[in-house]
């Protein structure tokens, strides 16, 4: 299970919106097993006036780096899913250019991948 941390500022039950959101999350993101934690927040920019004014952002940490989206919809349901769906599209882009790294690492130095202590391979 993800750890989730929701921070609201709308009118809606507290229940209702961690369901959702957690639902939603372990769709989109369980796959990443470098996950350390994920903080939501939901609030409406322009309070009752109406129009698209629920914010969702999302901060999701993980070992190799943090990946933050804003996003505004109508509804707060909306705004969450957006903002999911968003999270895990930069999340997979981010693990690419990660992994494209390492092997690139991998290849500059003769098929040994240098850790962050490592010289080097060892001779025997």
């Amino acid at each position: 299970m993800i750890p989730i941390e929701i921070r609201s500022k709308i009118d809606c039950p507290d229940r209702e919106i961690r369901q959702f959101t957690e639902h939603r999350m372990s769709f989109a993101l369980d796959r990443f097993q470098s996950l350390r934690r994920i903080v939501v927040f939901i609030e409406d920019v322009n309070g009752p006036k109406g129009g698209p004014d629920k914010l969702c952002r999302i901060v999701a940490e993980f070992r190799f780096a943090e990946v933050v989206v804003e996003e505004v919809q109508t509804n707060w349901q909306s705004s969450v899913a957006h903002a999911i769906r968003r999270v895990a599209r930069k999340t997979a882009r981010e693990l690419g250019r990660v992994n494209r790294s390492c092997s690139h690492a991998a290849h500059r130095n003769g098929g040994y991948a240098a850790g962050p202590h490592d010289d080097g391979p060892e001779l025997l």
